[in-house]
């Protein structure tokens, strides 16, 4: 679960950094999500305990209450141009990587702390 949230943030990061470099072209850096199945399963990791999904369930919750947070965010600063491109011609992919860092964040910080 761990290397799942490492996963998250790095590879969101990487998204919301090329769609506000490379704007529209920036969107092929989602195709990198569809690692996650193919490293997943050359780890062969095995099916999460009961502990693992409560935390992750947890991770879920917090998440929730970020994402309120992103929407409201991004609304505010939708005017902002950064190389060219408006932030609010990509409030929707920016927001769902905002929240997937989110989620990765939390999950991280809470998988540490139990």
């Amino acid at each position: 679960m761990i290397f799942r949230f490492y996963f998250q943030v790095v590879i969101s990061l990487i998204c919301i950094l090329g769609i506000l470099i490379w704007g529209n072209k920036g969107y092929a850096f989602l195709a990198l999500f569809a690692l996650l199945p193919i490293i997943m399963r050359m780890k062969k990791t095995t099916k999460p305990d009961e502990r693992e999904l409560q935390l992750f369930y947890k991770t879920g919750n917090i998440t929730f209450g970020g994402a309120i947070l992103v929407i409201v965010l991004i609304e505010n600063i939708s005017d902002v141009v950064i190389n060219g491109n408006k932030i609010g011609n990509f409030w929707g992919v920016l927001t769902i990587m905002s929240i997937v860092i989110i989620q990765g964040i939390t999950g991280l910080i809470i998988y540490k702390i139990q």
